[in-house]
């Protein structure tokens, strides 16, 4: 019996923790990480996120703590462990490692408690070269709305364009997403990491955000640090692509406030290829420019962004058909008409696409409040349709929009004590659209107003946060009440919509590898201009759009739930979530083929159900060696009416992916050498009937990639290098969420080659 009780009495005094947080002793900034080791115990952690740590199941008595961070004085620390331990502690910068401190990569995100995923370091490297809307295929979850090879838009558990709202350098992009074929206006190039936060988002970003928010981040100004930059040189094979991408920052060591950096990239692609035949008028001409000029002394900065996108896309030209016999036929052909060559000329119909962005950001750090910081931002999104003409109509374009975007944002972010912190702030939006041309949608003029407030409450394993919003917008439109008849009586309409915004979320910290995460937010969306007037032919979709006038906001319910493990052999990320939308809108196909002076097309109408999304994203790793690990992801949704229990068009099919990844010692002068050979299967949409769209889903297909990288030491500096190859069995295939699906097949094997020279 006192053998039996003496256990009892040792387990209750080996449930003890030590817990607590790592900052920089000179700018009390938390330290995501960093590395605790208790060299007694043989027990090791990593700070999360938000820089903080926990040790559980420890026996009373002393024990030496060892911390580690890269460009930190390593620190070892005597402690006596008698109860449940706090301990914060403070690391001071290592001078001889300030080198170090140059390379790190990214900043870290200050995001609401939900699912995020984040692109960075040599998986954003890979997918240098692509689109974001091709780029973020690689998380679970994510997929694009493609139309043709050369335009995609990135869809979060299957939704899109105003329901994923995108941050490009910290400015809430304003594009004209109307219609599949709008891409996002950005550069991935800029970007130093892309951060994906699934499941809405409306209290830190507005109304909109649905489906969730897409972070493109530059890397952080560095100061004081000197010149130095890199140049990107990509080609690819299947289209010919050659793409040349230039980085250069500075700041002088003599006057360490101000720093700068600058972007410039250019490519150009032809005609991509099919396995079988080559794309008609699919090639497109990029150039972009960015530059960032920053200053910063004392709690005090200010940071001045300018960017230009200017783009000439191709629309493949079998998705343009004369007459609607013939476009029946197209959509049952095997073979898309016309037949074509490799080529870099870009023909009728195409888009000329700008967008220019500037910014002006500072923040002020006041001791007894926090931190201030006002943004505004002034946008520009011009497009000009050239379509497919039988005749000189004594213009260049047929259709010119020109999008104007005024943003101004002013949020606190505050502390009260290491327990509680929070963000107060407000925004403000004003547009205009001005067209010219035939018609799509109308004039408008839009004003938009948000007040917020968002709070986090972290105690030991355990984390809370709650938020509320409250937004209005206004607009007026201004049209022909027959939009194509010119004495027809001019109309301005008007519209208010307003809705409250909430979320609460809450991680738990389970041992210490495991952290779960449960969601609840409440979000909404007032129908975009084209959901409200379209009328007229998309010919970059090959679609005739019609819209209704008497829609009304979205309201969404979102709930997920996860688990998380980012340490030891074994590694997982599942997420599973249920989205409600009431009055949710999208683009249905009508089953009618319709005849316009420019050929003919499917018809589609703008309509509106109540929806239920469902779904689970997984990710899982094993490290089965030093030198082999397997990655294995997974992804489906489900979204149904709720009404008729109708399986809603335009939904991504099941996804399976499976990775194995060779890393290789040194060999020579090639370092840090990785092999990935990756096969993805994705499903067929069997759940959408043919009776709901012009054409069946298409098959089920499994394709197969590898990527290899490497880098050289040359001349004192590191080189990398890489190859990646895309549909490596050149398999013939047809995506459900591409547009163009009807009348061809997808890309077929491709080889991109990339050179990174740091100078």
């Amino acid at each position: 019996m006192l053998l039996g009780f003496s256990d009892v009495v040792f387990s209750q005094e080996c449930d003890l923790m030590l817990f607590g947080a790592v900052k920089d002793a000179q700018s009390g900034d938390l330290l995501p990480g960093a590395s605790l080791k208790l060299i007694d115990s043989k027990q090791q952690v990593v700070t999360d996120i938000d820089g903080h740590y926990h040790f559980e199941k420890l026996c009373k008595g002393d024990y030496t703590l060892e911390i580690t961070y890269i460009g930190f004085q390593t620190v070892k620390q005597k402690i006596s462990i008698t109860k449940n331990t706090e301990l914060d502690i403070l690391l001071k910068v290592d001078a001889s490692l300030l080198n170090e401190v140059v390379v790190a990569e990214k900043k870290t995100i200050e995001a609401p408690v939900q699912t995020k995923s984040v692109l960075s370091g040599k998986d954003l490297e890979l997918t240098k070269g692509a689109s974001l809307g091709e780029a973020l295929k690689k998380i679970p979850g994510l997929s694009s709305i493609q139309t043709g090879p050369s335009i995609s838009k990135p869809a979060i558990h299957g939704m899109h364009s105003n329901r994923v709202l995108i941050y490009n350098a910290g400015v809430r992009q304003e594009g004209q997403q109307w219609g599949a074929e709008h891409a996002p206006e950005i550069d991935p190039l800029i970007a130093d990491q892309i951060v994906v936060l699934k499941g809405a988002s409306a209290v830190v970003y507005g109304s909109d955000a649905i489906a969730g928010v897409i972070l493109v981040e530059p890397q952080e100004l560095q100061y004081g640090k000197g010149f130095n930059g890199e140049a990107n040189l990509i080609g690819g094979s299947n289209n010919g692509q050659a793409l040349f991408n230039v980085k250069v920052e500075n700041s002088s060591s003599k006057n360490p406030n101000w720093s700068w950096r600058a972007y410039l990239t250019s490519q150009i692609a032809g005609n991509a290829k099919a396995p079988n035949y080559y794309l008609a008028n699919t090639g497109y001409q990029q150039l972009n420019g960015a530059i960032m000029l920053g200053y910063k002394n004392k709690g005090f900065g200010t940071e001045i962004y300018a960017s230009s996108f200017n783009s000439k896309l191709g629309v493949f030209r079998g998705a343009q058909i004369g007459s609607t016999t013939d476009l029946q036929n197209a959509i049952d052909g095997l073979r898309p008409l016309p037949d074509a060559d490799f080529g870099y000329s870009i023909g009728r119909p195409y888009q000329l696409v700008s967008h220019s962005i500037i910014k002006l950001k500072s923040f002020f750090e006041s001791k007894g409040l926090g931190t201030f910081e006002l943004q505004y931002s002034f946008q520009q999104n011009n497009r000009e349709e050239y379509d497919q003409i039988r005749a000189s109509t004594g213009k260049d374009y047929q259709l010119r929009f020109e999008l104007s975007t005024h943003n101004l944002d002013f949020h606190l972010d505050h502390k009260i004590g290491d327990k509680i912190s929070g963000k107060v702030g407000a925004t403000g939006v004003f547009q205009q659209n001005f067209y010219d041309g035939r018609f799509l949608v109308p004039f408008f003029n839009s004003a938009a107003s948000g007040f917020y407030v968002l709070e986090k409450y972290r105690a030991n394993k355990f984390e809370i946060e709650a938020g509320l919003r409250y937004d209005y917008k206004y607009m007026i439109a201004r049209l022909r009440e027959n939009p194509n008849v010119s004495t027809s009586p001019e109309i301005r309409p008007e519209f208010n919509f307003s809705q409250f915004s909430a979320s609460l979320g809450t991680n738990y910290q389970i041992g210490n590898a495991v952290l779960a995460n449960f969601t609840f937010s409440k979000g909404w969306r007032p129908p975009s201009i084209n959901e409200l007037f379209s009328f007229g032919t998309h010919q970059g979709s090959g679609t005739f759009e019609i819209g209704d006038r008497n829609l009304v906001e979205e309201s969404a319910f979102n709930f997920s739930a996860g688990l998380k493990k980012e340490q030891g052999k074994f590694t997982f990320d599942v997420n599973a979530y249920l989205n409600l939308i009431d009055n949710y809108i999208y683009l249905k196909p009508s089953n009618e083929l319709i005849l316009t002076s420019r050929g003919a097309y499917p018809t589609f109408n703008y309509v509106q159900v109540n929806a239920r999304f469902a779904g689970v994203d997984f990710l899982s790793g094993v490290q089965v060696s030093n030198r082999f690990q397997l990655l294995g992801k997974y992804s489906t949704v489900r979204a149904y009416d709720r009404n008729t229990n109708a399986h809603l068009e335009f939904i991504p099919a099941d996804k399976f992916g499976l990775d194995a990844v060779f890393n290789f010692e040194s060999i020579g002068k090639f370092k840090k050498s990785t092999l990935d050979f990756g096969v993805s299967h994705t499903t067929r949409q069997d759940r959408v009937l043919q009776a709901q769209d012009y054409a069946a889903t298409p098959a089920a297909y499994t394709l197969f990639s590898m990527d290899l990288s490497t880098n050289i030491n040359l001349f004192k500096k590191s080189l990398g290098f890489s190859l990646t190859v895309q549909n490596l069995t050149n398999q013939v295939y047809r995506d459900y969420l591409n547009r163009f699906r009807y009348f061809a097949d997808e890309q077929g094997r491709n080889f991109i080659f990339r050179t990174k020279i740091p100078f």
